[in-house]
């Protein structure tokens, strides 16, 4: 008994090691087989590009993940940014009309020299030449550049300004941006919208809701192209509507008219998007406009209890562009 005690303790002992062992080898294999995969798949996934619907992309295209530095940003101090890798969004205000090779971003100053000038990667990539009014996000460097005489004349010429050309006579000191790849903001596109008025051209990029609403006092009196949802209607005779949310107080963000009262909208438009072409205003409406068009859209309680004209922002809409109904 005490001779089989004696050798079965050592037996055990060395098997347990042994046992342990393969479980360790057995482990490492399995968390390998698992994990090679995982790391392959990271290393293809390769960075997607901004949504092809609402991007045209060229050169190398702009990917999804770091957000561009406004115009505003990137003028302010550009030696810091000078030489360095950044990106860069901001409207296109001029484009090469021969081939497309260049493109100005952001409006001219006071002697008409664009705030940035991009040009593009090896010649190797171009730009619609109708670009102009839409928003692009280009990646690259950025650097200060002396143009010129000869430099200066030729861009000029390019744009189609041939009498500016001939009165140069000293080249321009421009922020050069040399981009290695570009997304620009589709063109507008209205072939699914019913037209109104003037109509609207399809092309230029409007302005969000959003982006008016921010600071209006700067769009006041000006040609101004918006864009937003319909959120109600004159039930009349479709001759006013209102766009956007309503604010806290009851009243549309902008309420437009229809110029000259020469022509009027669906009262059905409720829901869908518009495009509009016009000037916008502040208005101080007197107490009896205020119950017109609260009656006007059937709210007829509301207008009952009114004590006071409400401001609001007016739109006057030579142009309407209206989305179709669904079917």
């Amino acid at each position: 008994m005490v001779k089989t005690t004696l050798v079965a303790y050592p037996v055990r002992f060395l098997i347990t090691p042994v046992r342990s062992m393969r479980s360790l080898r057995i482990l490492t294999i399995l968390t390998a087989a698992l994990t090679l995969p995982l790391l392959c798949n990271a290393q293809d996934k390769k960075p997607t590009k901004l949504d092809a619907k609402v991007y045209d992309h060229f050169g190398a295209g702009i990917t999804n993940g770091e957000k561009p530095l406004s115009l505003a940003e990137a003028i302010k101090s550009p030696a810091k940014f000078a030489g360095k890798k950044i990106r860069l969004e901001a409207p296109i205000t001029g484009v090469c009309q021969t081939k497309g090779c260049w493109m100005n971003l952001g409006k001219p100053d006071a002697k008409g020299n664009p705030p940035v000038f991009v040009k593009f990667k090896d010649y190797g990539f171009f730009m619609p030449k109708d670009s102009s009014g839409r928003t692009a996000i280009v990646e690259g460097t950025m650097s200060f550049k002396q143009e010129t005489v000869a430099e200066t004349k030729h861009y000029l010429e390019d744009a189609g300004k041939h009498d500016e050309a001939k009165k140069v006579t000293e080249g321009r000191k421009i922020l050069r941006f040399m981009a290695s790849g570009v997304a620009i903001k589709k063109a507008l596109n209205l072939t699914n919208y019913e037209q109104f008025g003037g109509g609207v051209k399809s092309g230029t990029e409007p302005l969000s809701l959003a982006a008016v609403m921010a600071n209006p006092q700067q769009f006041v009196g000006k040609p101004v192209l918006l864009t937003a949802p319909i959120t109600g209607v004159c039930q009349s005779k479709g001759c006013w509507m209102n766009l956007g949310k309503p604010l806290a107080n009851g009243n549309p963000p902008v309420f437009v008219k229809f110029k000259d009262y020469g022509f009027f909208v669906p009262k059905n438009a409720s829901g869908r998007q518009a495009v509009v072409v016009g000037e916008l205003s502040f208005k101080q409406e007197t107490l009896a406009e205020t119950k017109h068009y609260l009656e006007d859209a059937g709210k007829h309680d509301e207008a009952k209890k009114i004590t006071e004209g409400r401001k609001i922002l007016r739109f006057m809409a030579s142009g309407v562009a209206i989305e179709k109904a669904k079917k």
